[in-house]
């Protein structure tokens, strides 16, 4: 090979590599005008969708203006609503604060329950509430129970000094060994006031728990005391004298 082909081979070789920078080059400008055309683009479409929240939320915040009025509206048809509600109430707790109430209980205070029994030792049926108008003392016993003996003479002797008081007395029979044994504390102790049997429901109304338990009631069947043990007879007179 002589030195012209050489030549003509080195100045090809050099073209080539000049034609290369220049497409390289026109390569990476064309390459970067297409990605400032994209992010201007881009740049387009951030800003209309700004502007497009911006009116959403603006649309949104008139929306929900919107219903705070209706809300605020609806709480004051509310009150209004509230506010009859509670006038009706205040009427009619003071229609109802206006009549007597009765509860029916054991305890002091509340009226006390009715109840129908036999008496001991016969067949008639005593009711309560068939001493109403006159003070009441009801006593719970039984004939094994050392304290209801102590007390029998007493219960006795007032029962027979007293015109405007009453006493009854209950036998817990259902803790009795023998019927007979009930009859037989009466006839010991010369009771003379009306007994009665009384049945097992009647002793968890009363809360009978312990015995003797007694209750004195007034002349309009109300529960001024209770007494759980024995009484006396000085007892029974002082404390039916302040008792209407």
């Amino acid at each position: 090979m002589n030195k012209k082909s050489i030549r003509i081979g080195v100045l090809l070789l050099l073209g080539a590599a000049v034609l290369f920078v220049i497409y390289d080059f026109v390569k990476d400008l064309n390459s970067e005008q297409l990605a400032r055309e994209e992010a201007s683009q881009q740049e387009v479409t951030i800003i209309n969708d700004e502007e497009s929240n911006t009116n959403n939320n603006s649309e949104l915040a008139q929306s929900d203006e919107s219903e705070d009025d209706n809300d605020f509206q609806y709480s004051e048809e509310l009150e209004e609503d509230t506010n009859t509600d509670q006038e009706t109430t205040n009427e009619t707790e003071s229609h109802v604060n206006s009549s007597p109430r009765l509860t029916y209980g054991a305890y002091p205070g509340e009226k006390v329950y009715d109840f129908e029994l036999q008496e001991v030792g016969s067949e008639e049926i005593i009711k309560l509430s068939d001493f109403e108008g006159k003070k009441v003392f009801l006593n719970f016993w039984a004939s094994w129970c050392p304290p209801c003996k102590v007390e029998a003479p007493h219960l006795q002797s007032f029962s027979e000094s007293q015109d405007d008081v009453v006493l009854v007395g209950v036998n817990v029979t259902v803790s009795e060994s023998n019927l007979e044994n009930v009859q037989d504390f009466m006839d010991e102790y010369g009771f003379s006031f009306p007994n009665v049997y009384g049945v097992e429901e009647m002793f968890g109304l009363f809360y009978v728990e312990s015995l003797p338990t007694s209750l004195f009631i007034d002349s309009n069947g109300i529960i001024q005391e209770r007494v759980v043990g024995p009484v006396t007879e000085d007892i029974l007179n002082a404390h039916f004298s302040m008792m209407d």
